[in-house]
């Protein structure tokens, strides 16, 4: 854990918040509940909100995500929607050899914005 970071955890779930230039959202461990938007929409709002007012791209990293079900998606996908609509900008970083992050993630390429606000890169 890096000096400047809190770790928000839930079940199985880690979001590691690192606080810089840009603030950085580590996705760790699985994401196997229910209904996981309890505890994914408001933690993401906080950091959005906070970079959204920092004037600093907010950089989502799943690469290290061991696993995560389908429920998962739909607080990301609203995430991404505020975001959209806002003036926040947002680097959803996956790993495109991990099978099961392609098809989850590349499929989010839709929110990208041609100002480059919202990308979406498997790496």
């Amino acid at each position: 854990m890096n000096a400047d970071s809190q770790i928000f955890s839930e079940d199985q779930l880690q979001l590691e918040i690192i606080n810089g230039d840009p603030i950085e959202v580590r996705w760790l461990g699985k994401s196997v509940q229910r209904n996981p938007s309890q505890f994914i929409i408001p933690t993401l709002s906080d950091v959005m909100k906070r970079g959204s007012n920092e004037n600093k791209m907010v950089v989502w990293d799943f690469t290290h995500l061991d696993y995560m079900n389908s429920s998962t998606i739909t607080p990301v996908i609203k995430i991404l929607e505020t975001v959209k609509k806002g003036s926040g900008k947002i680097r959803l970083i996956y790993n495109k050899d991990k099978k099961w992050q392609d098809l989850s993630f590349s499929a989010l390429r839709i929110f990208e914005t041609k100002d480059g606000r919202i990308q979406v890169v498997g790496q």
